[in-house]
This record gives C-alpha cells, sequence and structure tokens, in this order.
C-alpha cells in the first residue's frame, strides 16, 4: 500500500511540474528604441494553454497608433520576453499583407538587433516567433530613414 501511494504522490508531483512549464498565452515581443518599449500588435497565433487543444486566433488588422522612426545604421531592436522562443523571423513590407520586401530567420536572444537592407521608408514588420506550444506573430509600424 505505501509503494501504491508513494507513486501516486510521483505522479502527481510530475503533473503538477509539467503544467507549471506550461504558459497561459504567448510570450510578448517588444520593439525596442532607446529606453523607450513598443508594443506589437499581436497577429495570428495558435496556442496550447494544457487543455490538449490550441486556441487559433485570426485577428482582425491592425490600426497603429505609432510609428516610431529609426535610423537605417542603428537596426530594429526587439526584446523578448521569456521563455525564449526556439525560432525567430523578421521580415518587412510596404503594407500589413504585402510581399515580404526583406526577411531574415536570426538567432534567438533576449535582445535581437536586425539590420535589414531597405531603402528608407515606411515599413510594417511581422516578427514570428515558434515555441513548443505554438507561434505568433508581432506586427510593428516603423518608419527606417
Amino acid at each position: 500500500m505505501k509503494k501504491i501511494l508513494l507513486v501516486v504522490l510521483a505522479l502527481i508531483c510530475l503533473t503538477l511540474m509539467a503544467c507549471k512549464e506550461r504558459i497561459e498565452s504567448p510570450p510578448l515581443i517588444y520593439l525596442q528604441q532607446g529606453d523607450t518599449l513598443y508594443d506589437g500588435f499581436q497577429g495570428p497565433y495558435c496556442w496550447d494553454s494544457g487543455s490538449g487543444a490550441a486556441l487559433c486566433v485570426d485577428p482582425i488588422p491592425p490600426q497603429f497608433d505609432e510609428t516610431p522612426t529609426l535610423a537605417a545604421g542603428d537596426g530594429i531592436n526587439l526584446l523578448l520576453d521569456t521563455p525564449l522562443p526556439d525560432s525567430v523571423t523578421l521580415s518587412l513590407s510596404n503594407e500589413l499583407f504585402g510581399d515580404a520586401v526583406a526577411s531574415e530567420s536570426v538567432p534567438v536572444a533576449e535582445d535581437i538587433t536586425w539590420i535589414p537592407q531597405v531603402e528608407p521608408g515606411q515599413y510594417i514588420l511581422a516578427v514570428s516567433a515558434s515555441w513548443k506550444q505554438g507561434d505568433v506573430t508581432y506586427w510593428y509600424s516603423i518608419s527606417i530613414e
């Protein structure tokens, strides 16, 4: 009887530890300009919060409130919340659902700097990240001069 009780307790502990690692929604990714952080608009995502089925959302297109101006040589700086994703892809387009004028998979880190080779102008930055629990795209309106 003691062995059965120990096995049950061990299974409960393992289950609780597994649940603890799950996060409820995709971590945030911020556009960083100096000391200022800009929230991205959370675009399409699929996420398994531990229920056994992923929730997939395809939101309406955003209306951007802010368009930070970035110097071309400084690059695009991003700050990622933890847990860090398994992969990150950045792309720029001239409009929200337009073709990418620049795109690159970048090494995963808390701080990411990307210097795309594009002409000065206004762009939509799409940051796509993937975790074991799912994936998300964040959109930002930016101006590169």
